[in-house]
């Protein structure tokens, strides 16, 4: 028998994404869903997530040698329960798109904060299951960044090979030797305004974040849904 989900706040309301919304997320591996949240809404998440930077900038000043996942990049995992980030992980949207995805079975894994500081984020590009990176069968994971800032050409958004997570070859064995890490022919870098969503297959579509140019931190909120059941607490 299937475990009850951890936190039961993501609610399901059919009807919200299109058929060809859902077609476009399939083949393509994301989707975007522009200016889902207004700006009073936005507020007190952007309020919380400066403090989080700031606080992360503080620490890093006060241990320089300290280990970080991402340098000049400011990660942070967020509570599932904290209310301030409800926005982020209950909008009806993102139930319809991980059961149609990934079935009637799946749970909110976690939320977590990215924001590369200026001059600092470009990453390769990669699916985040690799290796183990898969080209058929349903989805295992489904991402859910939310625009906190607006991704512009310059603050560093998310770039995305649409449909390689049908494909076999890494798409970065196309360039030029000694140019993996630069751009590539078919990414697309997606622009969005602030309050909008980005659905993408994380764990097989090739991804990354960009070079942010800005003279401010770009924000964003992912929530990671994941096939099957979560644990139950201890």
């Amino acid at each position: 028998m299937c475990r009850q989900r951890r936190i039961a706040i993501v609610r399901r309301r059919d009807g919200l994404l299109t058929g060809q919304q859902r077609e476009s997320l399939d083949c393509d591996g994301y989707l975007l869903v522009p200016s889902v949240l207004d700006e009073n809404v936005l507020a007190p998440i952007r309020t919380r997530l400066d403090e989080l930077v700031r606080q992360a900038l503080v620490a890093w000043d006060a241990d320089p040698a300290q280990d970080v996942e991402e340098r000049g990049v400011v990660h942070t995992k967020l509570l599932l329960s904290d209310p301030d980030f409800a926005p982020c992980r209950d909008h009806p949207p993102l139930a319809e798109a991980a059961t149609t995805m990934l079935g009637p079975h799946w749970h909110l894994a976690g939320l977590e904060l990215r924001a590369p500081l200026p001059g600092c984020g470009h990453q390769g590009l990669h699916p985040d299951y690799f290796p183990g990176h898969r080209t058929h069968g349903p989805w295992r994971s489904l991402s859910a960044m939310w625009c906190v800032s607006a991704f512009t050409p310059d603050n560093g958004p998310l770039r995305v090979i649409p449909g390689s997570h049908r494909v076999d070859r890494n798409p970065a064995d196309a360039l030029p030797r000694g140019c993996e890490m630069g751009p590539h022919p078919a990414e697309v870098k997606i622009m969005a305004p602030a309050g909008s969503v980005i659905l993408f297959n994380n764990a097989d579509l090739w991804h990354s974040g960009t070079f942010n140019y800005s003279p401010a931190p770009r924000l964003a909120v992912t929530a990671a849904l994941v096939r099957g059941c979560a644990p139950m607490d201890d």
